[in-house]
């Protein structure tokens, strides 16, 4: 169960950075940023490798959610969030980076090497602002308010795309809601009429990832096991999504890890750019984790060709009262 050292992970103070240490000291310290990336379910599925002047990126397997995300889709997007932020308060700290993605064919554990150096200034695609909202950005569950985003605000999160390969597309079309709204409530209906997708959700509410007490996570846990509540969780997601100003989807040309691994590198971007504007996020796994909804939303994709890997939608709302809680660093350090 998570205990007052997972929830203060997020009390982190840039102050703290150790400028005077050594170079291992201080990519220690980012990875105190790097742990704050959203994951699904909030299963933090990695783990990280310190050596000399290189960061490797793990991908913790034990934390993979076999039913819900059996391609592992989810697990290497997670997996890229963390890498964003840590490569955000790299740059904000003075460190130039180098990475490869997948370096060892032989080794899928190994996500990604970053090896440092000396610099100066950030890249264009990753303003200042992204590092401060690091500790502030959070996946927001509520109803968002009936307001409009501007349109340059729009423009700029739009531009926070810059991958190859890698396509953002954000509308407010109320007729693609509405079709989008069906398949949500056709995959929840899926996917909680499942009792192995019910049994792994319950593993992980009672693990207290999503940051309840210990009674409440025991009671959702049961509730979750012994309960279908496919019908009222699509009625909530319906209403929430219903509520939405914008539906973002990133899609990829091609279906491979690298690409998921970039995906979950730009909606961590385009979270933290949006928290800024005082916009949040939230995926909607569901509609691309039943196949027969992923072609359908491919078919809604303007992106002909380009495969959906992460749906979510955007708006304004006020902030959740708690963190959902992290690892502290010293767990997750190989």
């Amino acid at each position: 169960m998570p205990s007052d050292t997972h929830i203060s992970c997020w009390a982190i103070q840039s102050v703290d950075f150790p400028s005077v240490g050594s170079l291992s000291e201080r990519l220690q310290f980012l990875l105190r940023y790097a742990i704050l990336a959203p994951s699904s379910h909030n299963t933090e599925p990695w783990r990280f490798r310190v050596q000399d002047s290189r960061i490797d990126v793990l991908i913790d397997f034990s934390r993979w959610l076999k039913v819900a995300d059996d391609d592992q889709r989810e697990l290497h997007i997670s997996v890229g969030c963390a890498l964003e932020n840590l490569l955000v308060a790299a740059e904000h700290f003075g460190l130039r980076h180098d990475i490869v993605l997948l370096p060892k064919a032989d080794d899928p554990s190994l996500a990604v090497t970053v090896t440092f150096s000396e610099q100066i200034q950030s890249a264009t695609h990753r303003p200042p602002v992204l590092f401060d909202m690091i500790p502030v950005r959070h996946t927001n569950h509520q109803r968002y308010e009936d307001r409009a985003i501007p349109d340059e605000v729009l423009q700029q999160l739009q531009g926070i795309c810059v991958e190859d390969g890698i396509k953002l597309h954000l509308t407010a079309d109320p007729e693609i809601k509405r079709q989008v709204d069906d398949l949500v409530v056709q995959g929840d209906a899926i996917e909680f009429a499942d009792p192995a997708f019910r049994e792994e959700l319950a593993y992980w509410i009672g693990q207290g990832v999503f940051g309840t007490g210990w009674l409440m996570s025991k009671i959702g846990k049961l509730a979750v096991s012994y309960i279908d509540m496919g019908k009222s969780q699509a009625t909530k997601d319906s209403d929430i999504l219903m509520s939405s100003p914008i539906l973002g989807l990133l899609s990829s040309e091609q279906d491979d890890r690298q690409s998921q691994l970039r995906v979950g590198q730009v909606y961590q971007r385009l979270s933290l750019l949006a928290a800024s504007h005082g916009i949040w996020c939230q995926p909607m796994s569901q509609i691309v984790q039943v196949p027969e909804l992923k072609a359908e939303v491919a078919a809604l994709n303007p992106e002909s060709g380009f495969i959906p890997q992460h749906p979510f939608r955007m708006g304004y709302a006020q902030a959740e009262k708690h963190h959902t809680p992290r690892r502290p660093v010293d767990e997750v350090l190989v």
